[in-house]
């Protein structure tokens, strides 16, 4: 069963006012936030558990987690799901074909038994990616009309602030980073890397930067996930136009807000 562990919010329907529900879907649980167009912070909860073994059972604790957080989702005017996956490919319209799904993934390395697709018309392309099938299907159901997205096709949709400086985003989490490289508004690469160590993440950083041709002084990193102090002074040197990417959520109508470590969060914030 999923407990809710944190929950804020401003205790308003915002009346009036367009909302958007994003959830992030990890190994073991998800987060979710409501925010505004006018880039307001509504609602951010985070929460726990195994997922469920059944599809019946995943609806009922969902429903159940977003009751609690006064969350309607029939009120809501756009909802997305962000699947956190460590196996992905892109595969150009024209050659995509659904049933090689798996073929997709085993040229990645991922031998995953559950697989999800999502489609993105300004590339063109269909992103193959591992996933629990299951837990998908049973948001898809507890939220109507929910958009289903990798980390990396959510990812690509920071192209266009790429339109006047060379861009790297970098989403770390434990061993692993989630790397795009974007320039001039274009979305160049996206990759899931195994680190075994801080360094070595400087070294794949470096290395996209300079395959991709954006090594420069005015390349943008944007760093966001399992971020200190210590990493971010570390890419520093490398990068001088790094900064904490916590998504696009500037306002907050309840100070409690202002704790959170939004960049932690961002896949679900922007």
């Amino acid at each position: 069963m999923y407990n809710c562990n944190t929950l804020i919010t401003t205790g308003s329907e915002s009346a009036g006012s367009e909302k958007k529900l994003s959830i992030c879907l990890t190994a073991d649980g998800f987060s979710f936030a409501v925010t505004t167009p006018d880039a307001t912070l509504l609602t951010f909860g985070e929460a726990a558990g195994p997922h469920p073994d059944s599809i019946t059972d995943g609806i009922a604790w969902i429903k159940e987690v977003l009751a609690h957080a006064g969350i309607r989702p029939l009120a809501i005017d756009s909802s997305e799901l962000v699947v956190v996956s460590d196996y992905s490919a892109w595969v150009p319209d024209e050659l995509y074909t659904s049933t090689s799904n798996r073929q997709y993934l085993k040229l990645v390395g991922g031998e995953a038994q559950s697989i999800v697709t999502c489609h993105d018309d300004e590339l063109a392309s269909t992103c193959v990616f591992a996933a629990n099938e299951q837990t998908v299907t049973a948001f898809k159901v507890a939220v109507p009309g929910i958009v289903v997205r990798s980390q990396h096709a959510k990812m690509a949709r920071l192209a266009k602030r790429s339109a006047d400086h060379p861009m790297l985003a970098v989403g770390w989490r434990g061993g692993k980073i989630d790397v795009a490289a974007f320039r001039d508004g274009r979305y160049l690469f996206g990759n899931t890397i195994d680190c075994g160590s801080d360094e070595e993440v400087r070294f794949r950083v470096i290395e996209v930067s300079k395959t991709f041709n954006i090594e420069s002084p005015s390349t943008e990193l944007l760093l966001f996930g399992d971020v200190d102090r210590e990493r971010f002074v570390a890419l520093r040197p490398y990068f001088p136009k790094t900064t904490l990417f916590s998504g696009d959520a500037t306002r907050f109508l309840n100070p409690e807000f202002k704790k959170l470590h939004t960049y932690r969060h961002a896949l679900i914030l922007f």
